[in-house]
This record gives structure tokens, C-alpha cells and sequence, in this order.
């Protein structure tokens, strides 16, 4: 009985590699749910980004041909 008192009382603390490997494929699921919604609205911003980009050039054309015409009259 000293033994296993004494058995236990030795025995380190930590992680098994079951529990490690767990949390890692949970994690790993988690983020292949993810990264999909993740991209489709990094992709739907850059293209919202790059039109006003388009639209405030256009502006400034507009606006330069005004200017060095004398605006429309």
C-alpha cells in the first residue's frame, strides 16, 4: 500500500499525447469551418475596396476635366 502512495506521489503532471492529439484535430476542424467564410469576405471587401478605388478615380477625372474646360456650361 506505501507503494502506490508512493507511486502517485512521483508521478508527473501533464498531458497525455491522446489528450494533445485530440485538442489538436478539434482545433484543426474548427478551422477548416472557418477559413471558407473567412476568404469569401476578404474577397468580397478587396472587390468593394477596389470599386470605390475605380469610382474616386473617375471622380478626380471628372472633376480635372472641369477644372481645365471650364465645367460644363
Amino acid at each position: 500500500m506505501f507503494k502506490v502512495q508512493e507511486r502517485k506521489e512521483h508521478m508527473k503532471k501533464g498531458f497525455t499525447l491522446a489528450e494533445v492529439l485530440i485538442t489538436l484535430v478539434i482545433v484543426g476542424v474548427v478551422a477548416a469551418l472557418t477559413m471558407p467564410s473567412l476568404v469569401t469576405n476578404y474577397k468580397k471587401h478587396a472587390t468593394e475596396v477596389q470599386f470605390m478605388k475605380l469610382v474616386s478615380t473617375i471622380q478626380n477625372a471628372t472633376n480635372m476635366a472641369r477644372t481645365e474646360n471650364g465645367g460644363l456650361e
